[in-house]
């Protein structure tokens, strides 16, 4: 029931994402009480949906062909993808508040890195005056500890400033390529 057959080609410059459903219910949680166009995806089409759009470059466009078992009605194919692009929508607002929370987090690190620098520019400056002090045991024991803290400072402001901020913007550029796609939703007869 999990498996979501997926294929791709190129169709004049852009990439064609087809992704075969078994059931409407493996597209659709069947729990929501939402109308058609509003329902949320199952995690699985989610992340089917996710990982093979983002296999592409994302500055190149993409066309989503859903494929579902006994949709007959064109209204009831539109209503889908609207419910696709609802939920991506969805998506992207709970990543946008998660961006936030991310940046007030990235001035917090700043801030400690700061002071963590302070601290070992003070300490650097007292172990210059005192030049005895440094080959003491509290001395070095200090020494060893703000230089311990200063690189776990720097490394952790690193990381948000380098990795998670590219993470961060390449899933906004998927969930926006992906609401502003072509999304085709396609009937399948129930024998294939």
């Amino acid at each position: 029931m999990r498996v979501i057959n997926a294929t791709r080609h190129e169709e004049s410059g852009q990439t064609i994402v087809n992704l075969r459903f078994k059931t409407k219910d493996q597209l659709l949680n069947p729990e929501d009480p939402s109308p058609l166009s509003e329902r949320e995806l199952t995690q699985d089409a989610e992340d089917a949906i996710l990982n093979n759009v983002f296999v592409d470059d994302l500055w190149k466009p993409i066309t989503l062909e859903i494929q579902v078992p006994n949709i007959s009605d064109p209204i009831a194919a539109t209503e889908i993808s609207h419910a696709i692009r609802h939920h991506f929508r969805f998506v992207l607002v709970e990543h946008e508040r998660d961006t936030a929370i991310f940046i007030r987090e990235r001035r917090t690190s700043l801030v400690f890195t700061g002071i963590n620098f302070l601290i070992a520019l003070f300490y650097m400056g007292y172990g210059y005056q005192h030049p005895n002090w440094n080959t003491t045991l509290a001395g070095t024991f200090i020494w060893a500890f703000v230089v311990i803290i200063n690189w776990a400072t720097v490394w952790d402001t690193y990381e948000f400033f380098i990795f998670d901020s590219r993470e961060k913007n390449q899933r906004k550029k998927l969930l926006n390529k992906i609401i502003d796609g072509e999304i085709r939703v396609v009937s399948l007869t129930q024998d294939k």
